[in-house]
């Protein structure tokens, strides 16, 4: 069932996640980190020994994952600002870091098990390519990416979900002044308003490092957000447990 495994996923994400920020506390003496999604690089190269590059990948293509001389090698594509569709490259190339850190941790060790892992001269050592779309695919053993094999799509997906709900970081939103108020804005139904709620959102995920469209989906699945259309406009409605963000 496809919520149970996004359920497995999310929690999945934010445990590594949670990990990787622990480490990152008690080695650099910081007691309130950045944003996960602001140093999610040290957190790939310094805690899980990951080289990582910016290079030109097709457009189609977020960022891969691969063995090169012994260790992860991930590669986020530079042309992300090129991609259609995509206006914050630096926080989709965050997210998809977080995609990849999934990766490193629970699938490229797995892809690499085989003879050509001591072998080289039996075939190219495995690669893990990260598709635009492909963690949308239902995670359904009988429903296969044509461009894919075997269980590819669903562990696109559990990436997908995963990343996505480490990127999105509930601990950093409730530090985040614009989130704040977004939240205070929750009764107000103008139109006015609904314009003030999506600027102090796009704030909101500018300050946490990820971009609109990871942090509304992320909202959205866990209910804390509705997004309609609405007189030809979306219309964004906050729901009450939102209002958990401002205790304390």
């Amino acid at each position: 069932m496809i919520d149970a495994l996004r359920l497995e996923a999310w929690k999945y994400g934010r445990a590594l996640r949670n990990q990787l920020v622990s480490r990152y506390r008690e080695e650099y003496g910081v007691e309130a980190p950045p944003p996960p999604a602001l140093i999610v690089d040290e957190l790939l190269t310094d805690f899980m020994e990951a080289s990582l590059t910016f290079d030109p990948l097709p457009l189609e293509i977020y960022a891969q994952t691969k063995w090169k001389n012994g260790r992860a090698l991930v590669t986020i594509n530079s042309l992300t600002g090129k991609m259609t569709g995509v206006k914050d490259a630096m926080g989709v190339q965050n997210v998809a870091k977080f995609h990849e850190v999934v990766h490193v941790d629970r699938d490229l060790a797995e892809l690499n098990s085989g003879p050509q892992l001591h072998m080289p001269e039996l075939g190219p050592p495995a690669k893990i390519v990260c598709h635009r779309g492909f963690g949308q695919m239902p995670p359904s053993s009988t429903q296969r990416n044509p461009r894919t094999p075997g269980n590819a799509s669903r562990r696109e997906f559990w990436a997908e979900e995963a990343g996505r709900a480490a990127a999105v970081s509930y601990e950093a939103l409730a530090r985040s002044d614009a989130f704040r108020a977004f939240i205070r804005l929750r009764q107000v139904g103008s139109v006015a308003a609904n314009g003030e709620r999506w600027t102090l959102l796009y704030q909101a995920a500018e300050d946490i490092g990820v971009n609109i469209s990871a942090l509304v989906k992320q909202l959205g699945l866990e209910g804390q957000i509705v997004v309609q259309k609405e007189g030809g406009r979306q219309v964004i409605h906050p729901q009450p447990s939102l209002m958990v963000f401002m205790e304390g």
